[in-house]
């Protein structure tokens, strides 16, 4: 095999002609799958790897044609910068053809199969779900459950210059031994300016208002409305209670409940009101009803009432007195 060379060079996992051994190794530091090369005696591999944080930095080059097939679904993200030769991707996202100098991202659960035309060098990053997930929820909203890259990267996207400058921070440390504080570094940092800069189907939640902090804080004041929905509390206490602003705090409460502040306090009240209106004593009028839980404009809250549960507060109520009289106990006779 002709000494091309690769990032990551102290951190050898394998350099073999052999087919059998090539597919192992790389397997156990990827997944399974199947590697076939078009002409075998032209064959061999060299791989590099090292942990980033959770994560995998690795290199890897192909002296011939070969053709990776993924034997199971992918349970992890996968971002490559080709450095020289090409491959051609395929998933269940389409084709995308890479030629030297650019790059791809492949995500989870997609079929995959790579065809690396001879002499090809890869950067790459093996990216686990869950710390795709952390870091949204770092930048975001909550996090994205099930998010999709784009396999095709912008023309100015700037992660890949990213994964350079991880590889060639690997290699400046001549001990051959990545801290783990500085792998983790290494990581967080990949893995935001993936999600910032490369697009997918959750990009719109990284760039809404909010975020993190909006989505914490509307859990904190839907709690307090829910064990106290009466209180007559403005928006802008509330988000002055949970310290964010009240734009931060109304788009938190519409990402996390798909629903706006003072809607979702509406609903709270509602709630309140049909559980009393359930089983109030005799003698309890909808206005008694309507007033204790915060309702001022009777004609509102029966409007609002009947929207939501689809009757009159007062069906609810006499409903529930006719139930009341005919289970109480006949008076028996001496």
């Amino acid at each position: 095999m002709t000494a091309t060379p690769l990032p990551l060079r102290r951190h050898t996992r394998m350099q073999t002609t052999a087919l059998d051994e090539a597919e192992e190794v790389a397997g156990r530091v990827m997944s399974a799958h199947r590697l076939r090369a078009t002409r075998p005696r032209e064959f061999g591999s060299r791989v590099h790897a090292v942990a980033i944080g959770t994560s995998t930095l690795l290199s890897a080059l192909y002296e011939g044609e070969a053709e990776v097939t993924g034997r199971v679904p992918m349970d992890y993200y996968t971002a490559v910068l080709a450095l020289s030769g090409g491959m051609d991707v395929a998933t269940d996202l389409g084709r995308h053809r890479i030629a030297a100098g650019r790059a791809c991202v492949i995500s989870p659960g997609e079929r995959l199969c790579l065809r690396f035309a001879p002499r090809t060098a890869q950067v790459a990053a093996k990216l686990p779900r869950a710390v795709v997930d952390q870091a949204f929820s770092r930048v975001g909203t909550e996090p994205p459950h099930g998010l999709t890259f784009d396999l095709r990267v912008p023309d100015d996207s700037p992660w890949p210059g990213v994964l350079r400058l991880a590889a060639s921070t690997v290699d400046r440390f001549d001990s051959g031994v990545l801290p783990a504080s500085a792998g983790a570094e290494l990581e967080r940092m990949l893995v935001t300016t993936l999600l910032l800069a490369q697009p997918h189907d959750h990009a719109a939640a990284l760039t809404r208002c909010g975020g993190a902090r909006g989505h914490r804080a509307a859990g904190v004041v839907a709690e307090r409305i829910a064990a106290d929905p009466v209180a007559p509390l403005r928006p802008e206490e509330l988000a002055a209670a949970a310290g964010v602003s009240l734009r931060t705090l109304q788009e938190g409460f519409r990402s996390r409940f798909a629903t706006s502040l003072t809607r979702y306090q509406r609903e709270q009240r509602l709630m309140r009101a049909h559980r009393m209106l359930s089983g109030s004593p005799d003698g309890t009028t909808v206005a008694d009803i309507a007033l204790a839980c915060g309702f001022v404009h009777l004609g509102r809250f029966a409007q609002d009432y009947r929207a939501h549960y689809g009757i009159p507060p007062s069906t609810t109520l006499h409903s529930n007195r006719r139930v009341a009289q005919t289970e109480r106990p006949r008076a028996t006779r001496g």
